[in-house]
């Protein structure tokens, strides 16, 4: 016979164990993937080559970002029309913000017993940041749907390249692990810039909001 179980609040994985709060509760089957260490994947399956680490390709790969960005600075390398100190100087603060909370995520928020509250908050100040920063750069700079989607692109980098290092020095995650995280972060940061700029001009143009 079959025990089904009801449980009241959210239900938080980790390593493939299942938390309401403090308590450890039956897992729902809801046909999650995980990796061999018990991380659950979001977006991928799970891919055997990907289970690995390797310190010479991962700083290759962060050395190749680091260097390409800088050659667009340098060498003033136009981006659908728009060079990349036109992306970032007129936001440059809502950058820092947004890095300051991904710092604060893991240098205090992952220390505070909150059930993940704290957490979920410093989410939402970078994800504000990034709809603001593209209603901005909409408002001020002209830009358009192909700046926008660049745009994606760098606070993808800046901010779950951050997320994606730190959990390669300091939690000795696999690439199949780091890839699904970006991907899935990534996936998140461009739906904010489309549907979160284009809802605060249709706000703006209704006369609800004012910026």
């Amino acid at each position: 016979m079959k025990i089904i179980a009801y449980y009241s609040g959210k239900i938080e994985t980790k390593n493939r164990d299942c938390y309401i709060g403090d308590q450890k509760v039956d897992c729902p089957q809801t046909g999650k993937v995980f990796t061999t260490a018990g991380d659950k994947l979001n977006l991928l399956p799970q891919i055997p080559s990907l289970e690995k680490r390797n310190d010479t390709l991962f700083f290759i790969l962060l050395l190749v970002i680091i260097l390409g960005i800088a050659a667009l600075a340098i060498f003033k390398i136009k981006i659908f029309g728009k060079t990349l100190g036109e992306y970032l100087m007129p936001i440059w603060y809502f950058i820092l913000i947004s890095i300051t909370a991904v710092a604060w995520q893991y240098l205090f928020g992952l220390k505070i017993n909150d059930n993940f509250t704290s957490i979920r908050i410093s989410q939402w100040v970078w994800e504000i940041c990034i709809a603001v920063s593209a209603y901005k750069l909409i408002k001020r700079s002209n830009f358009s749907y192909g700046n926008l989607f660049f745009l994606g692109v760098l606070y993808s980098l800046i901010i779950h390249g951050l997320k994606v290092t730190v959990r390669y020095l300091f939690y000795e995650k696999t690439f199949l692990y780091l890839a699904d995280r970006f991907l899935y972060g990534s996936l998140l940061v461009m739906t904010i810039v489309f549907i979160g700029a284009s809802m605060l001009l249709f706000f703006r143009q209704k006369g609800i909001i004012k910026f």
